[in-house]
């Protein structure tokens, strides 16, 4: 059992290594305070603009390089721990047990590392997928998109939406970290202090119909009657997919019924 006990243990360390150092990002310069008394009204607009954009580039950077530094964290750390098993693994291999009591040991420890790797992986696998939840979430804000007003109703439940990226999704559950997609559109509304039903085939009459043509964030997007999401702009949703899967944003289809809560 040793070498397919070892060539599990190895293969599963050899998924954190050969991997490169990823460069952080050199921080945004912020621009000198620009002077504009006496300057016609459109040049001063323009340069708040300006400065306002500069100003979120800046800070979706720092964000950028913080999401960076814990993605080569989590690299590191699930290389030392599959390292670390794999080692003990080795060196068990050296013993050859000369009674049934050493023997049952032996397999013990064996079980007990094959469980262990199996979770060190699982784990980088969590965390992978909600460093890249956050990714796409940073993506999502530099676009510029068709926003509803910053204090509206939608938008907040959109920011909430957004603020559950990389939650499982688990049947029935409505939050506040874990959701089915009828659940997470019900609680982000909820933030916003809109009710909605419970249900996809109760949500699916919720509103008004609009035409896919006029999707705005904040609107319900129904692939089908059992499937809910939530427009986020640019063409964009963010849904609660299905079981294994955590809250992620996606890319609308095609053949969709809208609804927009009132």
């Amino acid at each position: 059992m040793t070498a397919p006990e070892l060539d599990i243990l190895g293969r599963a360390h050899a998924l954190f290594t050969g991997q490169r150092e990823m460069p952080l990002l050199e921080p945004t310069s912020a621009l000198p305070p620009v002077v504009t008394d006496g300057l016609p009204t459109a040049y001063r607009r323009a340069a708040n603009w300006h400065g306002d954009e500069l100003g979120a580039a800046r800070r979706v950077d720092a964000e950028l390089s913080a999401i960076l530094v814990r993605a080569q964290r989590d690299h590191r750390d699930a290389q030392q721990q599959t390292r670390a098993v794999l080692e003990a693994a080795r060196a068990d291999a050296e013993s050859a047990p000369d009674n049934p009591v050493a023997q049952r040991e032996l397999t013990r420890r064996r079980a007990a590392r094959l469980r262990a790797q199996h979770a060190h992986v699982l784990a980088a696998r969590r965390r992978a997928r909600r460093r890249l939840a956050l990714l796409r979430a940073l993506r999502y804000r530099r676009r510029r998109l068709r926003m509803p007003a910053p204090n509206s109703r939608a938008a907040l439940a959109v920011r909430a939406a957004l603020s559950r990226l990389g939650c499982p999704y688990v049947w029935g559950a409505t939050g506040p970290d874990r959701f089915d997609c009828s659940g997470l559109v019900k609680w982000a509304y909820a933030q916003a202090g809109v009710h909605l039903d419970r249900t996809t085939y109760d949500q699916i009459n919720d509103g008004v119909p609009v035409a896919r043509s006029e999707v705005r964030p904040g609107d319900l997007v129904f692939p089908h009657a059992g499937h809910v999401q939530m427009a986020i702009g640019n063409g964009m949703v963010v849904e609660a997919p299905h079981a294994g899967a955590n809250v992620q944003i996606s890319r609308m289809g095609a053949n969709v019924a809208i609804r927009r809560p009132l």
